[in-house]
């Protein structure tokens, strides 16, 4: 184990901090402190004590400021906690000499904090002054160490050249940015002005092999935005944070510690080594013997732990966290306690042909989740838009519209438990049989209706079959096929004959909501504006374009009842501005077909004959779309309808009509088939497409009845 780690487990082993000051790598807390609260210190939960002789010390106060650290220091006030003393700086050497005076051989206290340092000169200097006081005092070369404060823009420039000065007696450095942000006249932000001064500062003192320390919260009462400032100085490496009250503490000290969900992961790697998981790639080099199991060491290879690749800078990372652990309780001296455990909606028998999966839930839809649904989805259909219009065909009565067809769909497939799947991979042959209105609730049926074993021999496809029904008269209104990546399992298997029998029956229902639709149509008037005619073959480039958002992303996910933690949990996955939590399936789809609907509107029927989900989508990035009319013909009897299969790909990040305008696009990458991403990224990549590798995220193919022009 390194030194650095050997410190940090000296801190677990530890009963009594009065028994031996902490080493600065467990440095939490790092409390300015003033003389009428010195005889308080010993209750506070800080882990180290600043006292300041500079700015907050009045020119008249300092000398009696002075003796009263001396006097209190010798008294043991501090129960042997590290005391760091901010002196006066180099600009005033009457003060600073008196502060030098009185410090240097001053029992328990740690170290000096310079202040308004600039260059590596000054501490060099300070470390000569030091050098004739310690052999004056009979004190050991090196004796009295420096934690300077980093708080000028020269200095912040000179970071990396300050850490290795003054004679080897920095044992760290703190940010100031009161100071730091009055010379250059920024304003206090940490993802603006702070940022920067953080990274640097972080970078120059690891790369010393010191410790950095974070900047001041300085609005005391603010408990909300200490967090925050806290969880940003631990994301970015700080071994601690500077406090200017004591109820800034408890705060610091939880934030600085690492987290419940970093120690898991550390104790996930350590776990996989201990059981020599990390020697795959020894055991498959010919002629090398893997090392046994809990004979690892920390350089033996990489693995997948929980799906991040781990290798020996993760497995340092992980034992120096776990060495910051807060140490147990003894079993002994502990309260009884209680173990929980995490209930699984995991389907765990292995499916069979037609095995229908339990599903207790209903929902009734309101007209706030309709409104919440359109909010967030465009629609130029009038029926989506008009009460009036869609009445008229039977959709709906008089005062509110239906269910848009995507709502239907994802109602249709949200409702339910996970089962255990991993990822959704798409939807095939999704049909509206009935309309679906506000305020009628439904219910679900999931039946597996195949399994196929991938190729690798580790995963499967599960396709299971969803019919919402109306809970009023058990009247089935949508049916889907919902394709999903599971675990491989022991049985693959087609489809049945019976449920060949159960889709020819839903078709033919569909097909009669259909028919009942463009009978309804001829009483319906003409429109007054003209509707845009496409041909067969037609490229649309569409520029609509839009992200769906953090909270609508969570809005639509608590009422539509998606249960996967990675579309919800932003403490598990985000990484930062809605990375890592990823859109549902089902609304990449809906949020590619909205891209498109400014462009095909008026549609009155549609079906979604396949859809594949090729690729995450955060909340953050904006979905664009482009479509292709693979096909366009007369309905039999409706002169004023045409029907249309379009195929429309969903785009990450790109706004087509803007992008793609003076771009040829080969026909063939509308007529690409599979579920793999790899397959556009390929096309795209032997096309010169470098606008679109990566970033085609859906692609659906719909059947659509059309009001012609």
């Amino acid at each position: 184990m390194s030194p650095l780690a050997d410190g940090l487990l000296e801190r677990t082993l530890m009963e009594d901090v009065s028994q031996a000051p902490r080493p600065p790598a467990t440095w939490r807390s790092l409390l300015f402190i003033p003389q009428f609260a010195f005889a308080n210190a010993a209750r506070l939960p800080a882990d180290c004590f600043i006292i300041d002789l500079q700015d907050a010390v009045p020119l008249a106060a300092k000398a009696s400021a002075r003796a009263g650290l001396v006097e209190f220091l010798k008294a043991g006030t501090f129960a042997g906690r590290p005391v760091v003393v901010r002196i006066n700086e180099a600009a005033r050497p009457e003060l600073l000499d008196a502060d030098l005076d009185a410090c240097i051989g001053l029992p328990g206290l740690t170290a000096l904090m310079p202040t308004m340092t600039t260059c590596p000169e000054d501490l060099d200097a300070l470390h000569e002054r030091i050098l004739l006081l310690e052999e004056a005092r009979g004190l050991p070369r090196g004796h009295t160490r420096f934690l300077p404060l980093i708080e000028t823009p020269a200095a912040l420039l000179n970071a990396g050249r300050l850490a290795v000065a003054g004679g080897g007696r920095l044992l760290g450095m703190m940010l100031g940015h009161g100071d730091l942000f009055r010379l250059t006249g920024a304003l206090p932000h940490a993802e603006l002005t702070l940022a920067h001064p953080r990274s640097v500062l972080v970078m120059a003192a690891r790369a010393a092999g010191i410790e950095p320390f974070d900047t001041p919260y300085t609005k005391v009462g603010d408990r909300i935005g200490l967090e925050q400032h806290a969880a940003e100085g631990h994301v970015h490496g700080f071994t601690g944070k500077c406090c200017l009250h004591p109820d800034q503490l408890d705060i610091v000290n939880r934030c600085m510690t690492p987290t419940a969900a970093e120690l898991a992961w550390a104790r996930k790697v350590t776990q996989a080594q201990g059981q020599g998981a990390l020697a795959t790639l020894t055991r498959k080099v010919p002629g090398l013997a893997a090392p046994e199991a809990g004979g690892a060491v920390e350089t033996e290879g990489m693995a997948i732990v929980d799906g991040l690749l781990v290798g020996p800078p993760h497995l340092k990372a992980a034992h120096r966290m776990l060495a910051l652990c807060p140490p147990s309780v003894p079993a002994s001296e502990a309260e009884p306690r209680v173990r929980g455990r995490r209930v699984s909606h995991a389907l765990h028998r292995p499916p069979s042909p037609d095995d229908v999966l339990p599903n207790p839930y209903e929902m009734t839809a309101t007209a706030g989740m309709r409104d919440l649904w359109v909010q967030c989805f465009y629609s130029h259909d009038r029926v989506v838009t008009s009460a009036p219009f869609a009445a008229r065909l039977g959709l709906s009565g008089p005062d509110a519209p239906p269910l848009p067809f995507m709502m239907g769909l994802y109602l249709a497939c949200s409702m339910s438990s996970t089962h255990g799947a991993i990822y959704h991979l798409g939807f095939r042959n999704a049909r509206q049989l009935a309309p679906l209105r506000v305020g009628d609730t439904f219910r679900q049926e999931i039946q597996v209706r195949s399994v196929r074993n991938t190729g690798d021999g580790r995963r499967a496809v599960v396709t299971t079959h969803r019919r919402m029904l109306r809970v009023e008269d058990d009247v089935p209104v949508f049916t889907l096929d919902k394709l999903e990546l599971y675990r491989r399992q022991p049985e693959a298997f087609a489809p049945s004959t019976a449920a060949a029998a159960l889709e020819a029956d839903e078709q033919a229902k569909a097909q009669a909501f259909r028919d009942a639709l463009t009978r309804r149509l001829g009483d319906v008037p003409p429109r007054a504006a003209s509707v845009t005619s496409f041909d067969e073959g037609e490229l649309l480039l569409h520029g609509f374009a839009r992200p769906l958002g953090v909270t609508a992303n969570l809005a639509l996910s608590t009422q539509l009842l998606v249960t996967h933690p990675i579309h919800l949990d932003h403490h598990r996955f985000d990484l930062g501005h809605g990375r890592g939590v990823v859109v549902s399936g089902g609304l990449v789809v809906s949020m590619t077909l909205a891209a498109a609907a400014r462009d095909l509107h008026e549609v009155v029927w549609e079906e979604l004959l396949a859809a594949d989900n090729l690729r995450p989508v955060a909340p953050t990035q904006t979905v664009g779309a482009l479509s292709y009319i693979l096909s366009r013909g007369p309905v039999e009897g409706q002169a004023g309808l045409e029907e249309l299969v379009v195929r429309t790909l969903g785009v990450t990040d790109l706004t087509p009509s803007e992008e793609l305008v003076d771009t040829a696009l080969p026909r063939a990458l509308f007529h690409i088939e599979g579920e793999r991403p790899s397959a556009y990224d390929a096309f795209c990549r032997g096309h010169g497409l470098e606008a679109l590798e990566g970033r085609v995220v859906c692609v659906a193919t719909r059947r659509l009845l059309r009001l012609k022009e």
